[in-house]
C-alpha cells in the first residue's frame, strides 16, 4: 500500500499523478500487488473521485481521527509493506525506489528510508515491513516530546522517529538512502502548515500581522515560497488555481507571489536571509526537477526581492 495524509486536493493531485506514474508500475514490476490510499485529513468534499483514479480514500474516524493518528492506524491494514509518502514529497524515479527492495531479503531490515529531514528517519518517504512496525507499542509512530521538564529545550520527535529508535533497540534496521535523494526526489516543506495557519487565524490577527509572522518565522516563509512554486506547476498541468482563497484567487489560501516578495523585502536579519536563501535555492532545484518531469516549460517565478539579489551580487 502507498499512502499519505492529505488536507488539500490540489497538492494531492500532483502527488497522485507521480505516484501512479512512477511508484505503482515500479513496484508492480516486482510482482507486488499495489494499492494507493489517500487519507483525507480535511476538505473531503473537494477530493473528487474522478480526479484520483485507481485510488481509494480514507476519512478520519475512530482510531484515526487526524493525520497524527493516521500512521499508526495505517499499520493495521492487511498488507506486507506500507510506503508512507508525505503530501509534498514527489519520488520522480520509481525504478530507483523499487531497486532497494532487495534489501528486504535480510530479515533484520525493517524499512527503507528514501528521505530524511532530521537525524532519524521519519515518515516522509518510508517503505515499511509492516509486521515489524505492528509489533511496536501502541502509538509508536506518533510525534512526541521528551524531557518536558527542560522546556523550551525539550526534544521533539517527529512522526516515525520513536518507532525508528524502538526498532533499532530490537535489533532491526532502517536503511537510509537520503544521500541519493536529491536527484530523484522533489521535496518541499511547510506547504500545508501555512495554509492551515491562513485558515485558522490569519483572519483574526489581520493580514499585516500574518505577513509579519511569515517574515519572522523561517518555516512559514519556506512554506509560502514552496507553495508559489507548486502553484506555478499546478496551473501549468491542471489549468487551475493552487491554494485558492474563498473567492478562488490564486494562492490566496497561502501567500501570493506579490505578497511573498513584499514579505521577503522586510527581512533584514542577515542570518535569516542567509538561511532562507540557501533553502530557496534548494527549493528552486526541486521545482525545476519536478517541472522537467511534468513537462512544464513556463518560466519559474523569481521570488527573491531585488534588494536580496543586489546584496548577494555585492
Amino acid at each position: 500500500m502507498i499512502t499519505g495524509p492529505h488536507r488539500y486536493a490540489d497538492l494531492a493531485r500532483i502527488w497522485h499523478r507521480i505516484v501512479h506514474t512512477e511508484l505503482v508500475p515500479a513496484f508492480r514490476s516486482l510482482g507486488w500487488k499495489v494499492r494507493v490510499v489517500i487519507f483525507r485529513d480535511a476538505n473531503q468534499d473537494r477530493f473528487a473521485q474522478s480526479d484520483f483514479p485507481q485510488t481509494s480514500f480514507q476519512d478520519p474516524g475512530p482510531g484515526a481521527r487526524d493525520f497524527v493518528e493516521f500512521y499508526d492506524a495505517a499499520l493495521q491494514t492487511d498488507c506486507d509493506f506500507i510506503f508512507f509518502l508525505d503530501a509534498d514529497v514527489f519520488v520522480l524515479n520509481g525504478t530507483w525506489a523499487a531497486s532497494f527492495t532487495r534489501h528486504f531479503d535480510n530479515p533484520d531490515v525493517a524499512a527503507l528510508s528514501y528521505l530524511r529531514r532530521g537525524k532519524l528517519p521519519g515518515v516522509f518517504a518510508l517503505l515499511c515491513r509492516a509486521k515489524y512496525f505492528r509489533a511496536l507499542p501502541d502509538r509508536a509512530m506518533m510525534a512526541s516530546y521528551e524531557d518536558l521538564q527542560k522546556w523550551p529545550d525539550s526534544l521533539n520527535r517527529g512522526p516515525g522517529e520513536r518507532a525508528a529508535l524502538m526498532l533499532e533497540k530490537a535489533g532491526k534496521r532502517i536503511l537510509d538512502f537520503n544521500d541519493e535523494a536529491p536527484q530523484r526526489i522533489s521535496d518541499f516543506h511547510g506547504t500545508t502548515v501555512i495554509r492551515v495557519s491562513r485558515e485558522t487565524f490569519a483572519g483574526v490577527i489581520g493580514e499585516e500581522a500574518f505577513e509579519t509572522l511569515i517574515a519572522n518565522k523561517r518555516y512559514f516563509a519556506m512554506g509560502a515560497y514552496d507553495n508559489v512554486l507548486l502553484g506555478w506547476l499546478y496551473r501549468a498541468v491542471f489549468e487551475g488555481p493552487f491554494a485558492p482563497d474563498a473567492d478562488g484567487g490564486e494562492l490566496g489560501g497561502s501567500l501570493t507571489a506579490e505578497a511573498l516578495r513584499r514579505v521577503l523585502a522586510r527581512i533584514e536579519r542577515p542570518e535569516l536571509r542567509a538561511a532562507l536563501s540557501e533553502y530557496f535555492a534548494r527549493s528552486d532545484r526541486s521545482a525545476e526537477r519536478l517541472a522537467r518531469y511534468l513537462g512544464v516549460r513556463a518560466p519559474r517565478p523569481v521570488l527573491t526581492p531585488d534588494c536580496w539579489r543586489a546584496a548577494n551580487a555585492s
